[in-house]
C-alpha cells in the first residue's frame, strides 16, 4: 500500500497524535454503540438514542480535523439517523432498519479509520453502499443520485421487438397493470424475508415480461437493468440493504406510471436518477451473471467503476474508481455550480425582490455539498455548506440579500470549481514514481509562485523576439538576449525540481539561438513547431503557478513540437513567414480510425470547454482564466488535429488561438469586430467535429472566419490577408 499513502492534512502528524486520535474515537463509538443496544430494550427512551447522536458528532469533528473525510461523512450520517430516531420515537417508524443500519455502520466506521490513519486512501466512495442505507431509513436522497453517477444512460443493446412486428400483442401498459399486483407481492415477501429465493424469483420473472415487451429504449433499457440487479442479489452479489430495497421498490412506481401513461409517453420523461443509482449497483456486483455482465459491457461500467472479482481487493485497498469518471463527475459538478452562479448573477442584476426564487438554487447546492462529501473532497464541501447556511435564513425570513452577499458565494463557488479536477483526480491517480510531491508549506508556495511569474516574463519576451523582431533585422545581441533569458528560466525550473521542464526549456534555447541567427532561414511550418513548444511551456509553468497538478501533457505536447521542428527542412526566409489563413480547409485525414475516434472523444470534450469558457468570459470581461482556458483548448485541438491529419481543425484552431493570444496580451482590444469573430468561431466548432465523424460539411463560412482571425491578429486588412492567401497557394503549386 505503500505507493498510494498520502497525508491526512498539510503534514502528517506524528504517531502519537494518530493513537491518542483513534483512541478517542474508539471511546465515542464504544459510547454509542452502548446507547443503541440499551435503546434496543428501552425504546422510549429518548434520551439513549440523543447521547447515540451526541457522541457520533464528537467523532465526525475529530475526523474533520485530522482529515478522514470518509469517515466523517459515515459518522455524519450515522449522527443524522440517531437523530432521526429520536423524532420518531413515539412513532417506531423504520426503527429495526435504522438500527440495523446504524450497527453495521459502527462496525465499518473504526476499520476505515483504522486504514486511512495507517497511510491508506481516504476514498469515501467504497462507503457508498453503506451511506446509501443510512441515508435510505430516514427517506433522503441516495448519494448515487445525480452528479455522482454520470454515465452515459443509452445501451448499445435494443429492445427485443418492434411495435409494427406485434400489432396483436397486449399493450405494455395494460401488461404493466396485470402484472403489476405480483410485483407488489414479491417486493413484500423479499422485504420481510420470507422466502426470499422464491420472491426475488418472482420480481425478476416480472421484470422479464416487462423488458422483452417493451419496444421504447428507456423502457427496455430500465427493466434490464433492474433484472440484472435482482439476478445479482440472489447470487448474493449485491447486499440486500435498505437502499436495494427501496430502488426496487421504485420499480412498483414506474410499472403504475407504464400503466397510467403509456409507453410512448412515459419514455419521454423517463427514470433518470433511479437507471443511475441501479447502475451503480450493477458496478459494484461481485457477481457475474449473464445479465450482470452484459448491462456493465453495454454501458461500459467497467471503465468507470471497479467490477468482478477486484471488487473486494479495491475494498482492501481503499482503491478508487477510474480517472474518466473523475473527470466525468468534475465536469458535471462544474456545470451545476455554473448553473448557481448564473441564477445568483441575475437574481442580483433584478434587484433580489424575491427571495424564495433561491430554492432551487440552495436544493442544487445541498446536492453538490453531497457529492463533494463522498467523493472525499471534504473541505470544498465545508465550503459549500457554508454558502447553503447563508442562503438559508434568507428563504426562512424573505428577506432580501445584503449587498454583496451572492456575490461572495458566487465567489466561493468559483475557488470550489478551480480546485475540482486536481483534487478528485488526485483521489484515485497516484503520483508517478519519482514525480515526488509538491511541497506544502506556505514559503515553498510563494517562493514557486514568484520563481514562475519571473520565467514567465523572461519567456515572454522570448515569445516577443521570435514572433515580432524576425519581421526586422535582428543582431547578435538580440540572440544573446535569448540565451540569457532562457537561462534564467532554466535555473527557476530547476530550482524548483522541474527537471523535465528544465529539459524542454534547454531544447527550446537551442532551436530560438538558430532561428536568431543573422541570416537565419526556416520554414513555415518549423516557425509553428517552435511556437507550439514555447505556448506549451508557458501553459505549463502557468497551470503550476495557478497551484494545480504538474500538467505532463504539455510538456508531451512540447516535445513533440520539438521533435518535428527539428526534423523540419528551412526553406523560407524568416522574414517571409507571415500567418495567413488556408485558401479552403479541407478535412483531410490520415490517421487510422482508432486514433481518429479517440480525438474526436478529446475534440468534442474541448469543444465544450471551449463553449463554456468563452461564455464565461463574454459575459464577464475580466474573467482572464476562463479566456485563458478557452485558449488551451484551441491549443490542444491545433496539435492533436495536426497529429491526426485533421487538417481543418489545426488550421482552424491555429487561427483562432493565434487571435486570442493577441487579446490576452492586449495588442488587440475586446472590440464588437473581435467579439463577432470568436462567437461565430465558437459556433462553428462542432460542426468542425460533426464534419471528422461523418463527413458533413459545415454549413458555416469556416475559411471566412479564420481569415477574418489572422486579419483582427496581424492589424492587416482582410482583403490584404486574401489575397496573401491566394500568393501563397499559388506559390505553393
Amino acid at each position: 500500500m505503500a505507493e498510494i499513502t498520502e497525508p491526512l492534512a498539510s503534514a502528517p502528524a506524528p504517531s502519537q497524535a494518530l493513537d491518542a486520535v483513534s483512541r478517542e474515537i474508539g471511546v465515542s463509538l464504544a459510547e454509542a454503540r452502548v446507547s443503541i443496544e440499551a435503546f434496543v430494550e428501552q425504546p422510549e427512551n429518548v434520551a439513549l438514542i440523543r447521547h447515540c447522536a451526541d457522541e457520533l458528532k464528537r467523532v465526525r469533528s475529530v475526523l474533520q480535523v485530522v482529515g478522514v473525510h470518509g469517515g466523517a461523512l459515515l459518522a455524519e450520517e450515522m449522527g443524522e439517523v440517531a437523530r432521526y430516531l429520536a423524532a420518531k420515537v413515539s412513532e417506531r417508524r423504520n426503527q429495526t432498519e435504522s438500527l440495523e443500519a446504524l450497527m453495521r455502520a459502527l462496525v465499518q466506521l473504526p476499520n476505515y479509520v483504522d486504514r486511512v490513519l495507517g497511510g491508506g486512501r481516504d476514498l469515501p466512495l467504497v462507503l457508498l453502499p453503506l451511506l446509501n442505507d443510512l441515508r435510505a431509513v430516514r427517506g433522503a436522497p441516495l448519494l448515487s443520485e445525480g452528479t455522482l453517477m454520470v454515465l452515459d444512460l443509452k445501451s448499445d443493446r435494443l429492445p427485443h421487438r418492434r411495435a409494427e412486428a406485434d400489432a396483436q400483442s397486449m399493450p405494455i401498459g395494460e401488461m404493466a397493470r396485470r402484472l403489476r399486483p405480483r410485483f407488489q407481492l414479491g417486493l413484500v415477501g423479499w422485504i420481510r424475508a420470507d422466502r426470499t429465493d422464491q420472491n426475488l424469483a418472482l420480481l425478476a420473472d416480472v421484470a422479464t415480461q416487462v423488458e422483452q415487451a417493451a419496444t421504447e429504449q428507456p423502457v427496455f433499457q430500465l427493466w434490464w437493468v433492474i433484472g440484472a440487479v435482482l439476478e445479482a442479489l440472489r447470487a448474493q452479489g449485491i447486499e440486500d440493504g435498505v437502499s436495494v430495497k427501496r430502488l426496487i421498490g421504485l420499480g412498483d412506481r414506474e410499472l403504475r406510471r407504464l400503466q397510467d401513461e403509456g409507453e410512448a409517453r412515459y419514455a419521454k420523461s423517463p427514470p433518470e436518477d433511479l437507471l443511475n443509482n441501479l447502475l451503480f449497483y450493477v458496478a459494484r456486483a461481485t457477481s457475474q451473471g449473464p445479465r450482470v455482465t452484459a448491462v456493465r459491457a453495454s454501458f461500459r461500467l467497467g471503465e468507470l467503476l471497479p467490477a468482478t472479482d477486484a471488487i473486494e481487493q479495491e475494498r482492501e485497498n481503499l482503491a478508487a474508481p477510474s480517472v474518466k469518471l473523475m473527470h466525468t463527475v468534475a465536469a458535471a459538478i462544474r456545470e451545476d455550480l455554473a448553473k448557481v452562479k448564473d441564477v445568483l448573477d441575475i437574481f442580483q442584476r433584478r434587484g433580489g425582490s424575491a427571495p424564495e426564487e433561491l430554492e432551487t438554487q440552495l436544493e442544487m447546492l445541498r446536492k453538490i455539498s453531497d457529492t463533494l462529501g463522498v467523493l472525499g473532497l471534504g473541505q470544498q464541501r465545508t465550503i459549500v455548506q457554508d454558502q447553503v447556511a447563508r442562503l438559508e435564513p434568507l428563504l426562512a425570513t424573505h428577506e432580501q440579500p445584503p449587498e454583496g452577499l451572492l456575490v461572495d458565494i458566487a465567489a466561493a463557488l468559483i475557488g470550489v470549481e478551480d480546485r475540482l479536477d486536481e483534487e478528485l483526480v488526485g483521489t484515485v491517480s497516484p503520483r508517478r514514481p519519482g514525480q515526488g510531491s509538491e511541497p506544502a508549506d506556505v514559503d515553498f508556495q510563494h517562493l514557486q509562485a514568484a520563481v514562475l511569474r519571473e520565467s514567465l516574463v523572461n519567456l515572454a519576451q522570448v515569445k516577443e523576439l521570435v514572433t515580432h523582431d524576425l519581421a526586422g533585422a535582428v543582431g547578435p545581441a538580440r540572440a544573446e538576449v535569448s540565451k540569457v533569458l532562457l537561462r534564467g528560466i532554466e535555473a527557476g525550473l530547476m530550482m524548483l525540481g522541474k527537471t523535465r521542464a528544465v529539459g524542454v526549456c534547454g531544447r527550446i534555447g537551442e532551436l530560438v539561438d538558430r532561428l536568431l541567427r543573422p541570416g537565419a532561414a526556416a520554414s513555415q511550418a518549423l516557425l509553428e513547431w517552435v511556437a507550439d513548444a514555447i505556448v506549451s511551456l508557458e501553459y505549463y509553468m502557468e497551470t503550476v503557478q495557478a497551484g494545480r497538478s504538474d500538467p505532463w501533457y504539455m510538456l508531451e505536447n512540447a516535445d513533440a513540437a520539438l521533435d518535428a521542428a527539428q526534423a523540419s527542412a528551412p526553406v523560407l526566409s524568416l522574414r517571409q513567414a507571415k500567418p495567413v489563413p488556408p485558401p479552403s480547409l479541407e478535412p483531410t485525414i490520415e490517421a487510422d480510425p482508432e486514433l481518429l475516434a479517440i480525438f474526436l472523444e478529446e475534440a468534442r470534450e474541448e469543444v465544450e470547454r471551449i463553449t463554456k469558457c468563452f461564455a464565461a468570459w463574454d459575459h464577464s470581461p475580466l474573467d482572464q482564466e476562463s479566456l485563458r482556458s478557452a485558449r488551451r483548448s484551441f491549443h490542444t485541438l491545433k496539435g492533436s488535429g495536426r497529429v491526426v491529419g485533421a487538417r481543418a481543425m489545426h488550421e482552424f484552431a491555429w487561427a483562432i488561438e493565434n487571435l486570442l493570444n493577441r487579446v490576452l496580451e492586449g495588442s488587440v482590444g475586446r472590440s464588437p469586430e473581435v467579439l463577432e469573430t470568436l462567437r461565430n468561431a465558437v459556433r462553428v466548432m462542432p460542426e468542425l467535429v460533426t464534419q471528422l465523424a461523418d463527413g458533413t460539411a459545415p454549413a458555416s463560412d469556416v475559411a471566412g472566419i479564420a481569415a477574418r482571425a489572422h486579419s483582427l491578429a496581424t492589424g492587416l486588412p482582410l482583403d490584404e490577408m486574401l489575397q496573401a492567401a491566394a500568393d501563397a497557394a499559388a506559390a505553393s503549386t
